[in-house]
């Protein structure tokens, strides 16, 4: 196949691919808090990106609180460079197992919203936006304070129902909106994700990494979801 008539068959897809879809939902880098006493406050901020060093890069904050013994309380936020955003809240408690093994469980509310324009011609686009509300719970695993306080590992699962609520629309150059189609099923998430922390007791450098899986959801380009994300943080004990 000649150069040009390559440059013909894969300029359009990368264009579909890069300016022709909306993510409507990605792995969000919340923190594995490992929450372990009474009174304990964790900070996180991480850098994120999808489809590792490939995906739109987002900033992700966590902060989680013990008020009681047994007793922990989670809120997080996620911004992306893609106009869309999710916050989520949780709450729930912590068991320590021996010196450093944690477990804690959690179930909470997340609600995201985003909007994303795909040029077309002559000044006209498509549109995707809308929201979405999840409902959840989580189930962490981990080890706090090994080799001196130095380093922290942990694993997570999320599980939860996704609702979507999406519409594609047609904006024409005049200003006139024609509607296209629309997401309002609702979706099964499994989202297992993983930790790493290395530093001082109260200072670590985070490493850590999501994968998603929503069932049944739609097979077309105009609402997707990211399966991977991977991130690089802060994480403050106080």
């Amino acid at each position: 196949m000649k150069r040009t008539s390559m440059i013909r068959v894969v300029l359009p897809l990368l264009l579909t691919t890069l300016f022709g879809s909306c993510v409507i939902y990605h792995p969000h880098n919340v923190d594995i808090p490992l929450l372990h006493e009474e009174g304990q406050m964790a900070v996180d901020a991480t850098i994120s990106t999808t489809a590792p060093l490939m995906g739109a890069p987002a900033l992700n904050a966590t902060f989680s609180y013990a008020p009681f013994n047994h007793v922990g309380l989670q809120v997080a936020a996620n911004l992306s460079n893609t106009n869309a955003y999710h916050v989520q809240g949780a709450g729930g408690g912590f068991l320590t197992m021996g010196e450093n093994a944690v477990l804690e469980g959690y179930v909470g509310y997340g609600y995201g919203s985003s909007v994303h324009d795909s040029p077309i011609k002559d000044d006209s686009y498509y549109r995707v936006n809308g929201h979405y509300n999840l409902y959840f719970g989580q189930v962490n695993l981990g080890w706090v304070n090994l080799l001196g306080g130095l380093f922290d590992f942990g694993f997570g699962f999320k599980g939860g129902m996704l609702y979507p609520n999406f519409e594609r629309n047609y904006m024409q150059a005049d200003g006139e909106k024609k509607f296209d189609q629309r997401l309002n099923s609702s979706h099964l998430l499994l989202q297992p994700q993983c930790v790493v922390r290395v530093g001082w007791q109260s200072v670590k450098i985070s490493f850590n990494a999501g994968y998603a899986f929503l069932n049944d959801w739609p097979d077309n380009n105009y609402f997707n979801y990211e399966k991977l994300s991977v991130g690089l943080g802060v994480h403050f004990d106080l």
